[in-house]
């Protein structure tokens, strides 16, 4: 019986989640991967800013002006993360021979619970527009049948080693990393601590909002280490996320 499994990969600016996304995505990552669920397709997914899109429009805003364009901008990432949440559904419901596997740079509750929680948190969104927020996103999990990955991989690291990261890229010309703060890196950091500290809590508030698998599990992985300077440390970060795969796929043919 073919089976299908979703990873989702969440963690704070400059923790290497696209440089580990696209490390699982190629071999020899891929088909170890896929060996578990009998050859299953592998599917990664990241955020989509492309030039010119609504995106990245409401991007251009909000580095202009920050704190006004707050909410049209979260907005038009919940529309893209929509989206993509739809071409996942199909992959995982389509009648296939072969199993899936999702690997998805910020799973649908990243942006909400970690980064508008934050700009709610400190003030910079205003109570209306966090209410309005709040029920179009709720409507979106009920409408869309949004389905929590069964497997969420947390790149744990301390705000002082992004802020290291930041400046780097920042000094080599990353417009991007220039108009984050050290701050921002902070309040992020604490929002992903919050969730991450008991992830069962976290689950069981999606319960009546969204599908969460009975299994659904988080493990953390410390990304202290710059795998883009270590490109020995993703293998160590592949390693630990199979072995959980495994585990889980075992498990669950075990209780078929």
């Amino acid at each position: 019986m073919k089976q299908n499994f979703h990873i989702g990969i969440m963690g704070n600016l400059f923790s290497g989640k696209t440089t580990l996304m696209q490390a699982l995505s190629r071999d020899p990552y891929r088909s170890d991967l896929a060996s578990l669920l009998g050859g299953a397709e592998l599917r990664a997914f990241s955020e989509r800013v492309d030039k010119g899109s609504l995106i990245d429009e409401c991007l251009a805003l909000f580095y202009h002006d920050r704190v006004a364009n707050i909410f049209p901008t979260e907005v038009a990432f919940l529309h893209m993360r929509t989206l993509q949440q739809r071409e996942i559904r199909h992959l995982m419901t389509r009648e296939s021979s072969r199993g899936v596997i999702i690997i998805e740079d910020r799973p649908f509750i990243d942006g909400p619970e970690v980064f508008v929680a934050r700009m709610i948190d400190s003030g910079e969104m205003p109570p209306a527009h966090a209410k309005l927020y709040r029920t179009l996103y709720h409507q979106t999990l009920r409408v869309e049948h949004i389905r929590l990955p069964d497997l969420t991989v947390y790149l744990r690291t301390e705000p002082e080693d992004l802020e290291r990261r930041r400046a780097r890229r920042a000094a080599e010309g990353d417009s991007y990393a220039e108009t984050i703060t050290a701050d921002y890196l902070r309040g992020i950091h604490h929002c992903y601590e919050a969730i991450a500290a008991d992830w069962s809590l976290t689950l069981r508030r999606y319960q009546e909002l969204a599908i969460v698998p009975p299994d659904a599990d988080l493990i953390t992985l410390p990304a202290e280490i710059d795998m883009l300077e270590h490109p020995d440390y993703v293998h160590v970060a592949a390693g630990t996320i199979r072995e959980q795969v495994r585990r889980m796929v075992v498990a669950r043919r075990r209780d078929a």
